[in-house]
């Protein structure tokens, strides 16, 4: 089978024919037709991408990375029969637009995207491998062994992959299964906790047979990708459980035959620890200009320090290594240098945060002067001799990287940093987009998505969200201040928490109620909008579920109504 594609780049145009619409392929492809088009220019330090064109006239990026390109280009070929694609750079949202109506239509055009994407009524492709994910409740296995007989019976394709632990409980009766038919065994595979079972398998389904829980247990077991998700209410609350047990038999035929249905799409949360750690100073302020320290090459070139550490320092020696400590001159002198080059370092980090989206520490909030401000690690891919400026190269050709995070989990519900077992009020910096927003003391905060706003955020006062809105809700846990509300911000923003260097006592984090750390001082965690949504299927649609769990659930506004006023006559 081949598919035609229409290259262009510049004023030349190709038509090809490809096997297959991998990332990889088609930039294989347009790499040999056109040799110089994906090479970074003079006037660029970054590689141009290739986009395609949709039937709205856009031009979307298409990422070497990206799993579903290959399916919506071949909805687009089977439809139009060819797709065009081109060359060129992504454009930034930093970048000024020249038109004000261009701006008022991408608008129109995302909020447009938004309403279709919540009524879309989608098909999902052929389904294979099921996993069933099982609250630990012995009453619950003979549930799971009647819904997989059923399925494996039913569907001859499919393989199910059950809980490691019904495979020796006598509810389950997993030899009695295999007597039922012997065929069955290579069908019907157990997963473990990792879940190694299923790794060299794609899972098409998740169906989790229990309650909230089960369902963001599922959720949390796919780090990445996450399978679209039915979910049975057998559970205590069930506000994510939509489907009725009782109905399961058409409810996955319907499925697993391709009907059409809606699906919620749940944003989640990557939520990156940093760990603060002690470094050695590289540099005194006095023996450099601030321009000389903020220059491309940053650090001395022939450096070979295998880590470097950009600190601020308090030297008091002048640049010939006298004492100054008593000379007025010298201690002003060297306040100014230091004043001008921290206010510079903190324009660029900032800007290299709020663009990016680089993961950074700081300036003079979390730590005191001689402290670790950003941590750079020397980047395995280049030569010995180019070495990165303070934090400027990050990301970039070139250079050294930044330190990683300690650890990184994706979470559905909420990020929740508290005070734990410590009598005190906790001390909390925040910071939105590089930007220091407020010092919060109370005993904790919640950072919730729109799925999580009817869960712990709740519970503290903070407002309801549609799981349509891609919203993150910042709720303080018993603040200090009557003024400290719960505040809801676009999910395109980059949080960061840090524990100051001033706190009194240190804080806990946990993660949808898992892998709960201790933060010390100096220690932060950066929290920004998850590549790797959760997908429900809806049992109705997005709104008619959610309301309908906020009434019937959590009895949202619940009361006996007034009677009318000639009741008492």
């Amino acid at each position: 089978m081949t598919l035609r594609l229409k290259f262009t780049h510049g004023s030349h145009s190709v038509h090809v024919q490809v096997p297959d619409l991998r990332p990889a392929t088609i930039y294989a492809r347009f790499s040999s037709e056109f040799p110089d088009a994906l090479k970074p220019t003079s006037t660029s330090t970054a590689a141009p991408t290739l986009r395609w064109l949709d039937s709205d006239g856009d031009w979307i990026e298409i990422r070497r990375d990206d799993k579903d390109c290959e399916h919506i280009l071949l909805q687009v070929v089977n439809k139009s029969g060819v797709v065009h694609i081109q060359s060129g750079f992504t454009c930034s949202a930093d970048e000024p637009t020249t038109q004000l109506g261009t701006l008022m239509h991408r608008y129109e055009k995302v909020m447009d995207a938004f309403d279709h994407l919540s009524r879309t009524v989608v098909k999902l492709p052929p389904i294979s491998n099921i996993l069933i994910v099982t609250k630990p409740d012995p009453k619950l296995s003979k549930l799971t062994k009647e819904l997989s007989v059923w399925l494996l019976d039913t569907f001859p394709g499919i393989t199910l992959f059950v809980d490691k632990k019904l495979q020796g409980r006598s509810s389950f009766k997993y030899q009695e299964i295999l007597d039922q038919n012997p065929s069955w065994e290579d069908r019907l595979q157990f997963w473990t906790k990792e879940c190694q079972t299923c790794k060299d398998k794609q899972i098409h389904l998740a169906v989790t047979l229990g309650g909230d829980g089960t369902v963001l247990y599922t959720t949390w077991m796919f780090q990445q990708r996450v399978p679209p998700i039915v979910a049975f209410h057998l559970g205590s609350l069930g506000f994510l459980t939509n489907f009725c047990f009782d109905t399961y038999r058409p409810t996955m035929t319907n499925i697993i035959r391709g009907e059409g249905m809606n699906l919620n799409i749940r944003m989640r949360l990557q939520c990156s620890v940093y760990k603060y750690e002690e470094g050695p100073n590289i540099y005194s302020p006095l023996q450099k200009q601030p321009d000389q320290l903020l220059t491309a090459n940053g650090l001395d070139a022939h450096s070979t320090s295998t880590v470097s550490v950009t600190t601020l320092t308090s030297s008091s020696t002048t640049a010939d290594g006298s004492d100054d400590s008593d000379d007025d001159g010298g201690e002003s002198h060297r306040q100014r240098v230091e004043s001008r080059q921290k206010a510079e370092i903190m324009r660029r980090v900032k800007e290299m945060d709020s663009k990016r989206g680089t993961e950074v520490m700081d300036l003079g909030v979390c730590h005191e002067q001689g402290h670790t401000l950003l941590k750079m690690v020397p980047n395995p891919s280049t030569r010995r001799d180019s070495v990165s400026g303070i934090g400027i190269g990050v990301g970039g050709a070139g250079g050294e990287e930044m330190i990683q995070p300690t650890d990184t989990w994706q979470v559905l519900n909420e990020v929740t940093i508290d005070r734990g077992s410590n009598a005190g009020m906790l001390q909390l910096e925040l910071f939105v987009d590089g930007n220091h927003v407020t010092t919060i003391l109370a005993d904790g905060l919640v950072i919730a998505t729109a799925t999580g706003s009817t869960a712990y955020s709740l519970s503290i006062g903070g407002s309801l969200i549609h799981p349509d809105k891609n919203s993150v809700i910042i709720s303080p846990i018993a603040p200090h201040s009557l003024t400290a509300r719960p505040m809801i911000i676009p999910g395109t923003k980059h949080l960061r928490v840090c524990v100051p260097a001033a706190s009194r006592t240190t804080a806990w984090a946990s993660f949808d109620g898992r892998h709960r750390q201790e933060l010390g001082k100096g220690d932060s965690v950066m929290i920004t909008a998850s590549r790797y949504p959760a997908a429900t299927i809806c049992r109705r649609d997005q709104s008619t579920d959610w309301f309908t769990g906020l009434t019937q659930v959590l009895n949202w506004n619940s009361r006996v109504l007034q009677k009318p006023l000639e009741s008492h006559l």
